[in-house]
């Protein structure tokens, strides 16, 4: 981007900027960003900020930092969209600082920018930060932590280890052990390969392993309080459970084995290898060829040292594709932490490419085919599959269209043509993406808009009940955690809500001889998990679950 004029660089910036606030404002989806927001509400309601409690019940799963982060900003912003997205984003800005500076220490300058744009311009970083998990958090944990170790390696000054350790027990606290784990891979592996065995073996690092534990004791701590001191407590069908031994040692091998967890992907040998065509879209097939190439490298060199050699991205992106498939639990959000080893490597790699070679011709061929691509796809999702509607969005998309005309009749050399043909692909699909697509699905989110239902009517929130039905959106922007409406809840009750699937109220209302005075009807899908019926805009209504709110009341 360097040979870009001033304007067109403050034009990028300016839309990959609004495509992140974009993504900000959406309301949570109705799946696991809601559920982890719920956990972090109730700590905020309740002010027990050790308990991780999922609508009542323990949660044994994740450790404590995304919802820490998520109760800070229920206190600060009030419970919504911001107090939950708003830390996860900034704390990606330091993420992708640790981008470009390890990027560049491994390569040079060049590098480590275009390392950056390819980061923020990937299509499943764009939506980690829409759809807000563990995820965004965690990439930019260890990709931070990653830098500061490795640059102790190089630098030897001591401060780089403290902040990476800190780092490194971040990380740790977002996901478990599984976090603290790629750093240390990615940096252990630098070390091996270049053969700096007085590094090793001075033992310099050591002080890490103390500091390490020092700095995840509070996250250890509270499980202590909720699990080990109550070793009576039931946890999905286990008695005497150690909250510490779980997260230290029984989290990850759960996953692995798919123990408790069913096998969401685990018939699926190849999950992680295809799902790279569209998470790491425009830059998909560049990684592929990336770390084939790097492979075929090392392997005919035997693994020899290069000068300036670099493995740390490629182990990282080998290894824990090779642990992550041999899971019996996979979910394609898994492979968002390797994201930052794949732009490094794929930014190496195009530095390696000699300008005007037959390399860089078929690559940069390869790069438009996928632009074009992206486009008419972005095309039909937002024309046909789900129409713009708020054509103000068109404010963005004029000047985004101009970039893609820009990069393909102006931009010339190497790899300037190749990054901006594919970021101005990108910037232009996530604008209307971000812009209409996503909010477009959420007209389909009952939860939120009977929450803003509820909002509008004043009704009183002890006086609902959720009926054979899950939405913890409905919850959150509710800041209300809603009774199930069985039978001994409304045994007494004259006059209520309800809300649920319309058919199993209007049962319960002849069941019971009840009057509805005013009911409200929405359409309900599970928008994280699109199905070809949902898809397709003939077939929606169908796919969709009819959910009311209903006003019952004894005669």
């Amino acid at each position: 981007m360097q040979t870009h004029p001033l304007y067109i660089r403050y034009l990028y910036a300016g839309l990959i900027v609004a495509i992140y606030i974009l993504g900000l404002l959406l309301p949570l989806f109705d799946n696991d960003s809601a559920h982890h927001a719920l956990i972090g509400m109730h700590m905020h309601v309740t002010g027990d900020y050790v308990s991780l409690i999922d609508r009542g019940r323990d949660y044994l799963d994740k450790p404590h930092m995304l919802f820490w982060l998520s109760a800070l900003g229920d206190m600060l912003l009030g419970i919504g969209t911001l107090s939950y997205k708003l830390p996860s984003l900034l704390l990606a800005i330091p993420g992708i600082y640790a981008t470009f500076r390890l990027a560049k220490l491994l390569y040079n300058e060049r590098a480590g920018w275009n390392a950056v744009l390819i980061l923020v311009s990937t299509q499943a970083y764009i939506l980690a930060h829409n759809d807000v998990r563990m995820d965004a958090l965690l990439l930019s944990f260890i990709i931070t932590a990653t830098w500061l170790l490795y640059e102790y390696t190089v630098t030897l000054k001591p401060g780089m280890l403290v902040a990476g350790t800190v780092v490194l027990a971040m990380s740790f606290a977002t996901k478990g052990m599984s976090g603290a784990a790629v750093p240390v891979i990615a940096v252990g592996s630098q070390l091996l390969y270049t053969r700096n065995w007085r590094f090793i073996f001075s033992f310099k690092w050591i002080w890490a392993i103390p500091l390490f534990f020092l700095f995840i004791s509070p996250v250890l701590y509270c499980y202590y309080l909720q699990y080990d001191l109550h070793p009576g407590k039931v946890i999905r069908g286990m008695s005497r459970t150690s909250g510490v031994a779980f997260i230290l040692f029984h989290q990850n091998t759960e996953r692995l084995n798919g123990v408790n967890w069913g096998s969401s992907g685990g018939n699926d040998p190849f999950l992680f290898f295809h799902s790279l065509l569209w998470a790491l879209l425009p830059w998909c097939l560049l990684g592929y060829w990336a770390v084939f190439k790097r492979g075929f490298e090392l392997i005919k060199n035997r693994f020899l040292v290069e000068m300036n050699g670099e493995i740390l991205s490629w182990t990282t992106i080998v290894v824990m594709f090779c642990i992550l498939t041999s899971s019996n639990f996979r979910l394609p959000h898994y492979l968002n932490i390797l994201f930052p080893f794949f732009v490094i490597l794929i930014a190496g790699e195009l530095e390696k490419v000699k300008t005007g070679s037959r390399e860089s011709k078929v690559l940069n061929g390869i790069q438009m085919f996928v632009a074009v691509v992206m486009i008419l796809l972005g095309l039909v999702i937002n024309l046909y599959l789900f129409p713009v509607k708020n054509y103000a969005i068109l404010l963005l998309a004029i000047p985004a269209l101009y970039l893609v005309f820009y990069e393909w009749r102006a931009t010339k050399g190497w790899p300037y043509r190749l990054i901006g043909i594919s970021l101005s692909a990108s910037v232009l699909v996530n604008v209307a993406m971000n812009g209409s697509f996503y909010y477009e699905l959420q007209r389909y989110q009952a939860g939120q808009h009977i929450a803003a239902k509820i909002g509008v009517l004043g009704l009183e929130e002890h006086n609902i009940y959720v009926m054979n039905w899950e939405s913890p959106t409905l919850n959150y922007y509710s800041g209300y955690f809603y009774a199930e409406a069985d039978s001994a809840a409304l045994a007494s009750r004259n006059d209520f809500w309800v809300a649920g699937p319309i058919d199993e109220i209007f049962a319960l209302q002849q069941a019971g001889g009840f009057q509805v005075r005013e009911a409200y009807h929405y359409l309900d899908f599970d928008t994280t998990k699109l199905k070809s019926g949902f898809i397709n805009p003939k077939t929606r209504l169908e796919a969709c679950k009819n959910i009311g709110l209903v006003h019952l009341k004894r005669d």
